[in-house]
């Protein structure tokens, strides 16, 4: 009798995986925590309602996987890719509980985090096109009245993706290019939005009271539908907002 490749694995007594290529694993209400997987491919795979806590991967190809409703709490993934070109599909992580992970120098590009748990989430210095944050949680409530909200998504390319409804006050976006997003009633209050690209495509309730933009390059924000209060920048940033007016702004001299 041949045992399928995927038994095999979970019966390992290795907790580390490498140089391995797997295809249409059913890891479905699996559990398994604290896996790492070094220079491997899985593609088609289902991980839905895993638990795959303290997962790690470097290095990888995961192609057209399903993750949703798994708990993947303080995963950490490197140079891992997560989206395949040829179907320009990413990978399903909605309803996934993704709190403390780690996402660093990886391609997210069209991932599905529609009301995902991701309360104190890194995603640093990686493509993330496309992606659908829609809904998803950033938020720890500690009790009926306090609630905070911690991520840091810095350095990435966000553009075109999808953050309605999401509540990211005093979280750090520096540096993050936010092209053609969609921030339709998002709570940017206090946010660090400095050095980043900030020109989304859809804007309605956006909140941005105290938010620091310096350096920030704003286009295509009406700055009369939004209350720019308290928000932190440079002066030379306020030549193109006054523009923008319909102003027509000359030199001193």
């Amino acid at each position: 009798m041949t045992i399928p490749e995927e038994k095999i694995l979970l019966t390992t007594e290795s907790k580390l995986i490498r140089n391995r290529n797997f295809i249409h694993l059913d890891w479905q209400h699996e559990h398994q925590q604290g896996l790492t997987f070094q220079n491997c491919t899985i593609s088609c795979s289902d991980f839905s309602n895993a638990n795959l806590d303290g997962l790690r991967l470097e290095n990888c190809h995961l192609l057209n996987c399903d993750f949703s409703n798994a708990s993947m709490q303080d995963g950490f993934f490197e140079g891992c890719v997560f989206y395949e070109k040829e179907t320009q599909k990413g990978c399903d992580f909605h309803r996934t509980d993704l709190r403390r992970t780690e996402f660093q120098r990886c391609d997210i590009s069209m991932g599905n985090f529609t009301r995902s748990e991701v309360f104190d989430i890194t995603i640093n210095d990686c493509q993330a096109q496309g992606c659908n944050f829609e809904h998803a949680d950033f938020v720890n409530v500690v009790s009926r009245t306090v609630l905070f909200s911690a991520a840091r998504l810095t350095k990435t390319n966000f553009k075109y993706s999808d953050f309605e409804g999401v509540y990211l006050e005093k979280c750090d976006l520096s540096e993050s290019k936010l092209v053609s997003v969609i921030l339709s009633r998002v709570n940017l209050e206090g946010a660090k939005l400095a050095n980043t690209e900030f020109a989304p495509s859809q804007y309605e309730g956006l909140s941005i009271f105290k938010a620091d933009l310096r350096n920030a390059e704003i286009r295509g924000v009406d700055i009369r539908t939004l209350d720019f209060s308290g928000v932190k920048i440079f002066e030379w940033q306020m030549v193109p907002l006054m523009e923008a007016l319909g102003f027509a702004i000359y030199p001193d001299n």
